[in-house]
């Protein structure tokens, strides 16, 4: 294959692939590693969740094969997942932060599923997520099954205002609800329009001369 073709299909893969750019890390909160059907809470200011800095009273990293109330917790992504609502407390302080490096004037999309599950202590979960200085915004899952968790996917664009980005995910649940679920989070730089374009007529072109 052309060697220009060969070039311009790799420029192009890397900007349709998100994953590549992920700034983020231990999205899925994988470490540390907890006992498999169980869970360890960590208390606020805790680093031991790799990446991440618990805020508030604390938050709770959590098997996948966990069961409680009939529920099997599983995991969005990986084996292990995070309730920012935590164990001891269920206080709307508690949550995870993690500063990302970032170029100014960039955009960037944020990915993450919150998980809801209904028996018992748990119902219907809201994940809150705070962006920089903006605003504390809620993200809510109303799908909640008795006997495991559904995990809905959402997606957050912001464009970054310094070299380094400031994010937040709190417990946004009811205060009778000991379930905020938190898992495959990620955040990716989102290319410039101009440069798929410049890589597309750049492909095209070689393209032609091969006719």
């Amino acid at each position: 294959m052309n060697r220009t073709i060969t070039g311009a299909l790799l420029a192009l893969s890397l900007l349709l692939s998100p994953a590549r750019a992920s700034v983020l890390v231990n999205g899925s909160f994988e470490d540390p590693l907890v006992p498999a059907g169980s869970f360890t809470n960590f208390p606020g200011g805790s680093t031991a969740i790799t990446g991440w800095t618990v805020v508030g009273v604390d938050s709770a990293v959590t098997s996948g094969t966990f069961v409680q109330s009939g529920i099997t917790f599983q995991a969005a992504d990986g084996a292990q997942w995070l309730d920012l609502a935590g164990v001891t407390s269920n206080n709307p302080s508690s949550g995870v932060r993690q500063g990302i490096p970032t170029t100014p004037g960039a955009d960037y999309e944020v990915v993450f599923s919150v998980g809801s599950a209904a028996a018992g202590r748990f119902a219907a979960a809201t994940v809150d997520l705070t962006i920089g200085g903006g605003p504390r915004v809620s993200y809510f899952n109303p799908t909640a099954p008795a006997t495991m968790l559904d995990w809905k996917s959402f997606s957050v664009l912001f464009t970054a205002t310094g070299t380094t980005t400031s994010l937040t995910f709190q417990n946004g649940s009811a205060p009778d609800n000991f379930l905020s679920g938190l898992d495959g989070v990620s955040v990716n730089l989102v290319p410039e329009p101009g440069a798929a374009l410049l890589v597309m007529a750049l492909l095209t072109a070689s393209m032609r001369r091969l006719r």
